[in-house]
């Protein structure tokens, strides 16, 4: 009976709890309809309408004019336009102006001074030029390199104006061999000669002629009617300008001189020979050519 009664009063409960339920259901719908209508009645559609736009106010300013830069009145240019830029090889300075290119007329030539005439060689002053006579009875045919005197002597003979003494004299077949196996026979007069004054003995040969001593240059210089022997070393003046002799050579012909002159930066060697004028010599004070002008590809200025 107990179990009854507890499950009377379960029951119950349940019962008043779904009531409760259902009555709260029902109260919530009833106010979510109404706010339902009150939304639904308190909206009112508008038609749209376009506003119109004030158009912006604009305003425009100009670049001020570019200034002279510092390093002169023509080193102008705009802030997106950079100058082109120029160098002068002949001032060596840099510029936004093109240099000059007219033609600059050529300064005249200054000669150089000095030609060479003739390269001769000192010879020992008497030479042996052949012989004459038979086996057994040979002379020589000398020669006074000084005079041009021809002088016939065997060995022992004296000669007072060279002051020279024939020692010996001798006219020797010399014997080679050719390239083809074939022998060749030459005949040379030989002379040995003695210096009276200096005690020296020289051996003349008529195949050659005996060289003692260096050689000389004959120079004409402007305005001289003759030239004049010049060895290595000599110096020779010519108005305000100075010559040195600093070689002198033989074979081939030449000789090699430097010039000094107030006109002139700085000395002047030239290598003259015979036959062919000496090149001239640019006169000072030209002036160089100007360069064609080539632009810089740096935009600033140095």
């Amino acid at each position: 009976m107990a179990a009854k009664s507890q499950d009377k009063v379960l029951f119950g409960a349940a019962s008043v709890l779904l009531l409760a339920s259902l009555g709260w259901t029902v109260l919530q719908t009833s106010k979510l309809g109404a706010l339902r209508e009150s939304a639904n009645t308190g909206l009112t559609p508008t038609p749209y309408t376009p506003a119109g736009i004030d158009a912006p106010k604009v305003s425009t300013q100009t670049w001020p004019v570019a200034p002279s830069q510092t390093r002169g009145a023509e080193w102008v240019y705009d802030v997106f336009t950079p100058p082109e830029i120029y160098y002068n090889a002949a001032t060596k300075q840099f510029s936004v102006t093109p240099p000059s290119t007219a033609p600059v007329a050529a300064a005249p030539e200054v000669p150089f001074g000095v030609e060479l005439v003739q390269v001769k060689q000192d010879v020992f002053r008497l030479q042996l030029v052949g012989y004459i006579g038979g086996e057994g009875d040979y002379r020589g045919t000398f020669e006074n390199a000084l005079t041009g005197e021809t002088i016939i002597g065997r060995a022992g003979k004296k000669i007072p104006d060279l002051d020279l003494t024939i020692r010996s004299f001798e006219v020797k077949r010399n014997r080679t061999r050719s390239a083809e196996s074939m022998d060749i026979i030459t005949i040379e007069a030989v002379a040995v000669v003695l210096d009276n004054k200096t005690g020296e003995t020289y051996s003349l040969s008529n195949k050659s002629r005996l060289i003692k001593g260096t050689p000389f240059a004959l120079l004409k210089t402007d305005g001289a009617s003759e030239p004049a022997p010049y060895k290595a070393g000599a110096k020779l003046t010519v108005g305000a300008a100075t010559y040195t002799v600093l070689n002198v050579v033989a074979e081939p012909a030449s000789v090699e001189i430097t010039k000094e002159s107030p006109d002139l930066k700085e000395p002047l060697t030239k290598t003259l020979t015979p036959g062919s004028p000496p090149e001239a010599v640019p006169a000072p004070s030209s002036p160089a050519p100007t360069p064609t002008p080539t632009p810089s590809s740096s935009p600033f200025p140095f």
